[in-house]
């Protein structure tokens, strides 16, 4: 699942993508798209920006004029680009169906203290490594009892 989490959100490294992982990834999407024949040319990595409840914030300052927009989490892309339109919006001062989305002012709650974030982040990735490769080997159609766990000590709530 990519580079793990670094004590105190650290950026590990120098941004080059760790061959293994590489590899780990261009397999899942070998895997997804079999009949494609391709070669991974590019790799790289870059800050995942997780709020505590997994749901992303966009905020306004009107009288300094300074508006935030945070924790994609995984939906950079299409999150950005709706983000900066509701910002936008926001400061024009329009009321807008993008100003009126819940995300306007959300506020996600602290990660907890290190070491307790680190262990549990670091005991996360591993939960899901275990619950992949058990439904994996079964077959399982459904999400493994495991992986709801990991999925509840990360802040997912299905």
């Amino acid at each position: 699942r990519g580079a793990p989490y670094a004590f105190r959100s650290g950026l590990p490294g120098d941004g080059e993508v760790p061959a293994e992982v590489v590899d780990l990834l261009a397999k899942r999407l070998s895997s997804l798209f079999p009949d494609l024949q391709f070669e991974v040319a590019h790799a790289w990595r870059g800050a995942l920006g997780v709020t505590r409840d997994w749901c992303a914030g966009v905020f306004f300052d009107p009288a300094q004029r300074i508006g935030v927009a945070r924790g994609y989490a995984g939906h950079g892309v299409t999150a950005t680009h709706l983000a900066a339109k509701t910002l936008l919006d926001r400061a024009a001062g329009a009321s807008t169906p993008l100003t009126a989305l819940p995300w306007n002012d959300h506020y996600s709650g602290q990660w907890e203290p290190e070491p307790i974030r680190w262990l549990g982040i670091r005991s996360m990735y591993k939960i899901f490594g275990i619950a992949d490769s058990w439904e994996s080997a079964t077959g399982a159609k459904k999400t493994s009892l495991l992986a709801r766990f990991g999925s509840r000590l990360a802040g997912l709530h299905e």
